[in-house]
């Protein structure tokens, strides 16, 4: 099908041309010789700029997720339970003639731009960013300090069966996805029907990913809900997790000998109910922000290290030094 043709009286477009309207034809081979950006047989699909610079992996838009803005990673649905999906929204469920045509790069972690070329920088809040008030009891006295609050996730599960004893004894992971998009799974997390008990082993799971990705965290678990669910809170107070994060993914699927980790599963969790659905939600946005560089310096994309302006240093310029 061509790229680009003239409409037909009748409104048809798209139709059947010689190397898709994108390439001429060698009269002696019979082989289309592609325009820049176009390749195949027929010069049909698009090409990925310098073949994503060996950072990243050339797309289709109907396996292209997309999230708010460029370069963010979400879950565009409510859940982020691991066999539903995660990644969002994609371009084939606003169905276009091009899905399975055009396509684009996909980067790797710590990479970005339309070739991958670009190394990512750091994310942290910005150090000059007060929250609007005056909390008189704040121990700095300062405006804003005090009145500051972290990002709460809410993950909350239901057995099937309503039965939480089910859960009892089975091991399951979680997956944080930082701002650079590097992917982190747990070890096996042993689900244990005291309260305080599966909180402390989520919570030390999470401090125990590689780099400190998360630096602090806190979690609590209440088992006193409605149709027999667990609802736990993770409230990311790390300065290197504030602001908004990405969801965390709970991995409920089996994983025998071979994976990792290697998890029993939280086989009879509920994923089919209006009602009484296993979700992670953002529940609490957090008056924190995260900003490449925290906004006080410029991301050097050859070494991807944050260059911080003067008065500010720290891997995301988020230290104050003396200003002389």
């Amino acid at each position: 099908m061509a790229w680009v043709d003239n409409p037909t009286r009748s409104g048809g477009k798209h139709s059947y041309t010689e190397c898709a309207s994108k390439g001429t034809c060698d009269r002696i081979s019979g082989e289309c010789e592609c325009f820049p950006g176009y390749e195949g047989k027929a010069c049909a699909r698009q090409s990925c700029p310098g073949d994503c610079s060996g950072h990243g992996t050339c797309e289709y838009m109907k396996d292209l997720a997309f999230g708010i803005v460029y370069n963010e990673y979400y879950d565009g649905s409510s859940n982020a339970l691991s066999g539903l999906g995660v990644g969002g929204k994609t371009f084939s469920q606003d169905y276009s003639w091009d899905t399975n045509r055009a396509r684009a790069c996909v980067c790797d972690a710590g990479y970005q731009g339309l070739d991958c070329s670009q190394r990512m920088c750091p994310y942290g809040n910005d150090v000059m960013d007060v929250i609007p008030g005056f909390d008189e009891n704040s121990l700095l006295g300062m405006p804003g300090y005090g009145n500051e609050v972290a990002q709460v996730q809410t993950v909350t599960l239901y057995d099937a069966d309503l039965n939480n004893d089910n859960f009892d004894g089975k091991t399951f992971a979680m997956q944080f996805t930082s701002k650079l998009n590097e992917t982190f799974v747990t070890g096996p997390i042993m689900w244990d029907t005291n309260d305080s008990v599966l909180a402390s082993y989520i919570e030390g799971s999470l401090k125990k990913l590689p780099n400190k990705i998360i630096d602090d965290v806190d979690v609590t678990v209440d088992s006193n809900v409605d149709a027999n669910g667990v609802i736990i809170d993770v409230t990311f107070t790390g300065s290197s997790v504030q602001g908004k994060q990405h969801k965390l993914e709970i991995i409920v699927d089996k994983c025998e000998e071979g994976c990792t980790p290697r998890i029993t599963g939280l086989t009879n969790i509920r994923t089919f109910s209006d009602t009484t659905l296993s979700t992670v939600e953002i529940s609490t946005v957090g008056s924190h922000n995260s900003f490449e560089c925290g906004r006080r310096g410029k991301c050097d994309r050859q070494s991807g290290l944050c260059q911080c302006y003067t008065g500010f240093t720290g891997d995301t310029c988020g230290v104050l030094t003396a200003l002389l």
